[in-house]
């Protein structure tokens, strides 16, 4: 399958899924991601805030605040800028923006991608050897070609949206491991 043909059939389907069925997964992937060794060792975290029906990253931003770490998220200014890495201090200091995505207040800082020790990303389907179909507009593609330093990239998704391989392409970026509700998937 074409990237524009997986994106369209998985994320129908992941619009489907029933509210309490996706809050059960969430809580999965939650104590998965809280009891692995690489949350435990990261002490900034870069989080995509999730929307829609995306794996829910509020509950993983709030308890990571609380356990003291730093939390880093996305803001997009322009397509041409790209994603920009901001800090919040608490959960309060979001608001709607791009595509009505919640996204730091002007207030925040913006940080240097070389303090991140963890990226949390979003993304349409994965495979089991760091292949990533994204939504389309290549946001984490050239954020992650743009990095200073090898921070290690795990996604957050639902079992459905792992698949035997996804297409990829030259600019594509691959990732370091995917958990879902089910696993945590390291990619060879």
């Amino acid at each position: 399958m074409e990237k524009k043909e997986i994106r369209k059939k998985i994320l129908e389907y992941r619009e489907t899924i029933d509210e309490n069925q996706r809050k059960m997964w969430d809580e999965e992937i939650f104590k998965s991601l809280i009891n692995s060794d690489l949350y435990k060792r990261s002490n900034t975290i870069f989080a995509f805030v999730s929307f829609k029906s995306e794996v829910d990253t509020h509950k993983i931003i709030k308890h990571a605040l609380s356990s003291g770490k730093t939390i880093c998220v996305p803001k997009i200014n322009s397509k041409q800028e790209g994603i920009k890495i901001y800090k919040i201090e608490n959960f309060d200091q979001l608001k709607e923006g791009y595509f009505g995505i919640m996204e730091p207040v002007e207030s925040c800082e913006e940080v240097d991608s070389s303090t991140l020790d963890l990226i949390l990303m979003p993304g349409v389907a994965f495979d089991r050897h760091g292949g990533r179909v994204g939504y389309g507009a290549a946001f984490y593609d050239r954020f992650l070609s743009n990095m200073s330093k090898q921070v290690y990239k795990v996604a957050l998704a639902y079992d459905f949206q792992v698949m035997d391989t996804v297409p990829m392409d030259e600019h594509d970026v691959r990732i370091d491991g995917v958990i879902t509700e089910r696993e945590m998937i390291i990619t060879e």
